[in-house]
């Protein structure tokens, strides 16, 4: 893949849980994002497997209602979630074999080096792959 500039990121599910609580530093910074990604200066995409942990966290940890105008929220924006390929798969099993990063967490990252683009999270066990020199982070952490 190309090498794309700064305006493109792979989404951790990391940073839309937070922005769901409300938590700084994260909230505030990935507003700004997402409403750059609705003006069209952004690209967002996101592994349908961190879609999922987005879902099942919530669902678990939310009233229906609220995770339900939360989701559709979420969904509105443009964002491509993209399905695991057996490539996909493959990739983040690669990583996870070598790395402590959570199953999920090994999917963001394989998206992110596909993409060739940033990972916007603020989960300390990406730091790891980033020293590795395997991807770059936005970093939305405290």
């Amino acid at each position: 893949m190309a090498v794309l500039n700064g305006r493109h990121f792979v989404l951790d599910s990391w940073p839309v849980i937070e922005s769901f609580y409300e938590r700084e530093p994260s909230t505030s910074e990935l507003d700004r994002i997402f409403k750059d990604a609705v003006g069209g200066s952004v690209t967002l995409w996101m592994s349908r497997i961190n879609y999922g942990e987005i879902i099942y966290s919530c669902r678990k940890r939310m009233p229906a209602p609220t995770a339900n105008r939360l989701f559709a929220q979420f969904e509105a924006l443009p964002i491509e979630i993209v399905s695991a390929t057996d490539v996909f798969v493959d990739q983040a099993t690669a990583l996870k074999s070598i790395y402590s990063a959570s199953f999920a967490d090994c999917f963001a990252a394989a998206l992110a080096i596909e993409r060739n683009a940033k990972l916007l999270t603020g989960d300390k066990e990406f730091l790891p792959l980033q020293s590795a020199g395997l991807l770059q982070l936005h970093w939305l952490g405290a």
